[in-house]
């Protein structure tokens, strides 16, 4: 039996409408920020020229977040969470278009790049847990394999070829242009999570428990191992925070290549990621989740430790990151997911958001400060180990409690797991 045949067709209607609306939202904000916080690293180096000052553009950019987010969270399990969305929408689009105003007006680049992305911070550690909680609100639980293939396809895909964009666009038109066209990103997202509309009321449904004899035995709940799963999600958000550093200082320090380069090497990075997330359906066929995300992030640790040797193997290797990323990253994500209880996943994927960024803002700062004092190089494999060493250790903790879990779950929600 389909699980639509036990919602009302307003629901129905709803979360296929949110389906349609909350992935191109996700797209336009994502190449948005991509724009911003790649010319604002260009900017920061430039005016700095070390690897510690683009790092600490990107820890301004995670402090709020690590201070706000399970904060923000707990407020998303309260208020309507596409209301939360749109404002935060709004408050981001004025912010971002202060920055080039603050250029325009003779400020100094690198201060109004921490100040601007630090309060963009603020509204991001808002953001992100309540736009994952209006998609667990939104999205039926045997569509979130799906959903968030697409979701994470158009996101990363918006980051990183926003990304490759930036670094030519910088070149032709200054940053500028860029920080305006944030701006107007913010405003459309805001026009798509609206347009969704309000969440339809529940069917009235009878006490099932009158119906229940009290002398059956009832099964007791699987142990749902959130904390585990949300270490395993927030591992990738480590990679991500200190790959950002580490490679834009490699691309113009180490190989001694020009912004383009960051351009190239974004643009491979996505397409192997949009290559990876559109395969997500038939890979997940073939392995479970747990398996997907170890086997994911462990492919793109190798491809990591190779980056590094020289510039080719950076442009050969890149792609097949951000094929393997794309895997570990949609598996990790559909299984914190699917285990959050809906009053509960605001302060889960804020909680997740704060731990992973503030990992980050440590490894950042160890792994910058390692890459001045040596070279690079051993920051990228540095950075391999640390998150090696993660995913293994929380794979193995995990497997026994998803074994037990997927005993206890209902035929349809794990055919839709592989979907």
């Amino acid at each position: 039996m389909s699980l639509d045949s036990t919602l009302s067709p307003d629901a129905v209607r709803s979360s296929r409408l949110a389906e349609r609306l909350l992935v191109p939202a996700g797209f336009v904000t994502t190449a948005g920020n991509a724009f911003q916080i790649t010319a604002a690293a260009i900017l920061v180096f430039h005016a700095e020229q070390t690897t510690l000052a683009v790092g600490w553009l990107f820890i301004a950019v995670s402090i709020p977040q690590v201070a706000l987010a399970l904060l923000f969270g707990k407020l998303v399990d309260k208020v309507d969470r596409r209301m939360l969305c749109v404002a935060a929408d709004l408050v981001s689009a004025l912010t971002a278009f202060a920055l080039p105003v603050w250029l325009w007006l003779g400020g100094p680049a690198n201060l109004g790049s921490y100040i601007a992305n630090f309060m963009l911070a603020c509204t991001a550690a808002l953001f992100m847990p309540a736009s994952n909680g209006l998609i667990k609100e939104r999205i039926r639980d045997e569509r979130l394999g799906k959903f968030n293939s697409h979701f994470e396809m158009a996101s990363n895909a918006g980051m990183l070829l926003a990304s490759s964009l930036a670094g030519f666009l910088v070149i032709w038109f200054g940053a500028t242009p860029l920080f305006v066209f944030n701006s107007l990103s913010f405003i459309l997202s805001a026009v798509l999570v609206y347009a969704i509309g309000r969440k339809p009321a529940k069917p009235q449904v009878a006490e099932e428990s009158a119906a229940v004899d009290s002398s059956e035995p009832v099964e007791a709940p699987v142990h749902q191992p959130i904390k585990r799963l949300a270490l395993l999600y927030a591992n990738g958000n480590i990679g991500l925070m200190v790959a950002n550093v580490i490679l834009t200082t490699l691309i113009l320090q180490t190989f001694d290549q020009g912004a383009w380069m960051i351009g190239v090497v974004d643009a491979l990075a996505g397409v192997g990621f949009i290559v990876g997330a559109a395969a997500y359906g038939k890979v997940s066929k073939r392995f479970k989740g747990i398996h997907l995300a170890v086997l994911g992030t462990l492919g793109n640790l190798i491809c990591l430790a190779i980056q590094p040797l020289h510039y080719i193997a950076l442009m050969v290797a890149i792609p097949f990151a951000g094929f393997c990323f794309a895997q570990g990253r949609i598996a990790a994500r559909t299984l914190l997911m699917r285990a959050s209880p809906e009053d509960r996943v605001g302060r889960i994927f804020g909680g997740t958001q704060a731990v992973g960024l503030g990992l980050g803002v440590a490894a950042t700062v160890g792994l910058s400060s390692l890459a001045d004092a040596t070279t690079v190089p051993y920051a990228f494999w540095g950075l391999a180990i640390l998150q090696g060493a993660i995913v293994i250790g929380t794979y193995f903790s995990l497997a026994k409690p998803l074994s037990a879990q997927e005993k206890k779950q209902p035929a349809e929600v794990l055919e839709a797991t592989a979907a």
